[in-house]
């Protein structure tokens, strides 16, 4: 089945997507520019390739080096989406460390505090940076991106995301007085690049899915458009899991 992106049905809007440089970011980027919006893509590294494929849509984006764990660096990043676009409508939470390995007795602790930095100080802490924007304009929404994996206790990689599933709520219930919604996109395994090298029983997974197939960035962004649209003005503090029913099992 083919999606065809809804033209323009973000036209005007200001888009921030972090992690954008590659994988399910990069693509996140590009389908917000084919729907009208303009794009900062967000990424510790400049993201060059990723901005090209965005900008091809015609929209206007911009590219920015950004350490979601250091606060100085998200301000900057909403100054110049401010000074560039004169507001910020959206907020992606999408940059995250993913791989990280080991159980609760074996995990490395470098790993363990690396993950639990990215993955929940640097949604919190671009969350708190974007809000006072948002504000500004009575109109805001905040997409956090979590993992099914946030069901599994027993990895520093699910209980970071865990984390990011319940502090959506407690977000959400700190801004909704002003006009801004904050919700979270839970994904199954999807086909960005290094899945299935990666990830050692994915085709496993997979075939205990009810839908049988590997999740597409298509996919998971369908869900991420929904809560940015007008359809989900009265929607917050929620977590979708958009995992082809893995979970439902």
């Amino acid at each position: 089945m083919v999606t065809v992106p809804l033209m323009g049905v973000f036209e005007g809007r200001v888009a921030v997507v972090t992690g954008s440089a590659r994988g399910l970011g990069r693509d996140y980027a590009r389908y917000f520019a084919e729907d009208g919006a303009s794009v900062v893509l967000a990424d510790l590294n400049m993201p060059a390739a990723a901005l090209e494929a965005a900008r091809e849509s015609g929209a206007a984006c911009i590219g920015l080096e950004v350490d979601v764990t250091d606060e100085a660096s998200l301000a900057g990043m909403v100054e110049r989406t401010s000074a560039e676009f004169g507001r910020l409508d959206f907020l992606v939470n999408n940059a995250g460390l993913w791989r990280l390995d080991g159980g609760l007795l074996d995990v490395d602790m470098s790993v363990w505090r690396s993950g639990w930095n990215v993955n929940v100080d640097g949604t919190v802490l671009a969350y708190r940076a974007v809000v006072p924007a948002m504000a500004a304009n009575g109109f805001g929404r905040i997409v956090n991106i979590s993992s099914m994996a946030s069901l599994n206790g027993g990895s520093v990689y699910g209980l970071s995301k865990n984390a990011v599933n319940n502090v959506t709520r407690g977000m959400a219930a700190e801004v909704g007085h002003l006009g801004i919604t904050v919700n979270c996109v839970a994904p199954g395994i999807s086909a960005f690049e290094g899945a299935r090298g990666t990830i050692a029983n994915a085709d496993q997974v997979v075939a205990g899915n009810i839908i049988k197939r590997f999740g597409t960035s298509r996919d998971l962004y369908g869900a991420i458009r929904y809560f940015c649209s007008e359809d989900a003005d009265w929607v917050t503090g929620q977590t979708l899991f958009v995992d082809g029913g893995s979970t439902a099992r």
